[in-house]
């Protein structure tokens, strides 16, 4: 495959719908230089998975992901699934965050400017990063992840923010956020295990993270890495109450929940959660992974996805 070719997967309806105002000047960037731009617009649910899957049968070196979190997660599970069919390495990602939240860009340190973003999606370095996997839900047989997993409460606000019809990034998930805060839900009482452990928790949020931040705002794991081969594993310890739950957050913003005495971080490299109490809200990367399931569990593959940065 010539490497004065870039292949691009586009999805149109990402940053609600912004992303097709975009595509001709990523086209005109991702052209500069007399290069070649095989942009493909995704029009389907997991249409990005499929053609990422059959561009790495195809011998594609690189494959840039145009669009937010959720069409980097498809294309890496297209990319992973067919190089372990080949027996091959994955091709080398590229992104141009386009999208609603744009935490896997942001955590990489990727550039968030869409020119800057083009120049960086195929040329430059490359670092190997770990990639997730999650089993349960909609995806019993597993799923790849690259920014992180949410159960509980954040995940509840990410659905109602992707529910917005007109509203994208922060300030869809700000106003989800205060609607949510209205209905406040219950807490979960979960059985958690890692590393041999066992725990019993009566909890409101876990988060497996890889990256550091979730729903453009969050930051979940605030020291997590992608590269050290572990999840930063967080919970609340007990419940929060309502009136307790406005400096909680305001500490999710400024990633100093773990300086209060009642949250838990642990690095790990597989974690399950049962639920005993209540169904589990879980998404990875912010796409649905179910609205309501009774177990959920995670491994971490360390360095097999390489990245662009």
């Amino acid at each position: 495959m010539p490497e004065s070719e870039l292949f691009v997967i586009l999805n149109p309806y990402a940053g609600k719908g912004q992303a097709r105002k975009l595509e001709e000047k990523v086209r005109f960037s991702l052209s500069r230089g007399e290069r070649k731009v095989v942009l493909i617009r995704t029009e389907e649910e997991h249409e990005a998975e499929r053609l990422a899957w059959e561009a790495t049968m195809d011998g594609r070196k690189s494959i840039i992901a145009a669009g937010g979190d959720g069409t980097v997660n498809e294309v890496v599970n297209g990319m992973i699934k067919a190089s372990l069919e080949m027996g091959t390495p994955p091709p080398v990602l590229g992104v141009i965050p386009i999208g609603r939240g744009n935490d896997f860009a942001w955590g990489m340190g990727l550039p968030l400017d869409l020119e800057e973003a083009c120049t960086v999606a195929f040329a430059g370095k490359t670092k190997m990063i770990d990639v997730g996997k999650v089993y349960g839900g909609k995806y019993p047989d597993g799923r790849y992840f690259v920014n992180g997993l949410g159960i509980g409460f954040e995940p509840l606000v990410n659905f109602m923010a992707s529910d917005f019809k007109r509203l994208s990034g922060a300030p869809s998930y700000i106003l989800a956020l205060l609607k949510m805060l209205a209905r406040y839900p219950k807490p979960y009482r979960v059985e958690i295990t890692y590393d041999g452990k066992q725990r019993i928790v009566w909890t409101q949020q876990l988060s497996i993270s890889n990256g550091r931040r979730m729903g453009s705002l969050f930051l979940m794991g605030p020291d997590a890495v992608f590269d050290d081969g572990f999840f930063d594993v967080m919970w609340a310890k007990r419940p929060v109450s309502r009136r307790k739950i406005i400096p909680v957050i305001i500490s999710f913003l400024k990633g100093t929940q773990l300086k209060r005495p009642d949250f838990k971080m642990v690095r790990t490299k597989k974690f399950s959660v049962v639920a005993k109490r209540g169904l589990l809200p879980v998404h990875v990367d912010g796409e649905e992974i179910s609205r309501g399931c009774t177990e959920i569990s995670a491994e971490i593959l360390e360095g097999i996805l390489p990245v662009f940065v």
